[in-house]
């Protein structure tokens, strides 16, 4: 007699888009090693040469920096071993998003940057503990998370390159006349009146664009999000257009 519990037919292609996001994917579980391996695999989380290790063989793991950047599954493992694992993480300085739905996943949910449960199957104590909680336990739902806050970011970004590079440029005319002892080209009126419908209208329309395109791949906007929102070629950009 056989039971199985089938993988979701989305998960394969959501940690694909998350891998080409930018995230590295490990799976910690207290499953036998062949289950494991098999549902690692089955969600693409294992591929190429990467490998699984049981909770038993953790502490040789951390200990050989090739071995480890290799393993990307692990298996029988028990709450302290996640907790462990984790902070390994964040010894190699790598910002963790942890997702759990039991009592055994407490500790390591308490101990991650991001702390995401299950809102159906989870346990009380672990959406307790979680900053996250997903209503419908979808790892679809993080990566459109994801998504969606690299959109906000291109958006917010989008509309403070145009705000600020029209803006410039009006300060560059006005400095640019008095610096050269011309008239000035623009009265103080027609200044308010060029700001209100430049910045007014226009901001909201930029601030209500769709999704582009390919957001999770943009390795560009990785960099940006990475270094903040302004950054040396968002400046640049900005002196080049207003000039």
């Amino acid at each position: 007699c056989g039971m199985r519990d089938p993988i979701r037919d989305e998960v394969p292609s959501m940690v694909q888009k998350a891998r080409k996001a930018g995230y590295d994917i490990v799976m910690a579980t207290g499953d036998h090693k062949g289950t494991g391996e098999y549902v690692a695999r089955e969600t693409g989380i294992l591929y190429d040469d990467y490998t699984i290790a049981t909770g038993t063989e953790l502490d040789a793991v951390l200990a050989d920096e090739a071995r480890w950047s290799k393993t990307k599954a692990f298996a029988r493992v028990t709450p302290e071993d996640k907790l462990q694992l984790l902070r390994a993480y964040h010894d190699k300085g790598v910002m963790i998003a942890m997702t759990g739905d039991g009592v055994n996943d407490v500790p390591a949910l308490a101990g991650a940057d991001v702390a995401i449960a299950m809102g159906e199957s989870g346990t009380d104590i672990a959406q307790k503990a979680a900053d996250i909680v997903l209503l419908d336990d979808s790892f679809s739902s993080i990566v459109q998370g994801i998504e969606e806050a690299r959109h906000i970011f291109y958006t917010i970004r989008r509309v403070v390159l145009y705000f600020f590079s029209t803006n410039a440029a009006e300060i560059m005319i006005i400095l640019f006349s008095v610096a050269l002892n011309l008239t000035l080209p623009v009265y103080p009126i027609q200044l308010l009146w060029l700001n209100f419908v430049s910045d007014g209208f226009l901001d909201v329309g930029l601030s209500f664009e769709p999704h582009e395109e390919g957001l999770l791949e943009h390795t560009w906007l990785q960099r940006a999000h990475r270094g903040g929102l302004f950054d040396v070629r968002l400046v640049w950009t900005i002196m080049y257009l207003a000039f």
